[in-house]
């Protein structure tokens, strides 16, 4: 197949038309994008990290109050049923004095 010399030129041209990637400058201006994505995507991951661990303290908070309030049901309704189900008991002694 014969070379086709037209689109060489135009190869040549797109090609021309990228930057040159090996120029101070434009290393520098790279490095700060790249820099400043990583900040956002860090400060990202910290903020949801610190939204998680809120939550879960949340969470542990409330289920330590429902388990109080569980346990004080429990109890009392423990309480009432022994003070329903056993008669105070008198003995001799106290039925004499």
């Amino acid at each position: 197949m014969p070379l086709n010399h037209p689109i060489v030129y135009l190869l040549q041209d797109v090609f021309n038309l990228l930057p040159d990637v090996t120029h101070p400058e434009f290393v520098k201006s790279m490095y700060v994008k790249t820099n400043d994505q990583m900040l956002v995507v860090y400060v990202t991951a910290l903020t949801r990290s610190i939204i998680a661990l809120n939550n879960l303290i949340n969470n542990k908070l409330s289920n330590r109050d429902a388990e109080k309030k569980e346990m004080a049901k429990k109890d009392e309704k423990k309480d009432s049923s022994i003070t329903k189900e056993e008669p105070p008991k008198v003995t001799l002694e106290e039925k004499s004095k």
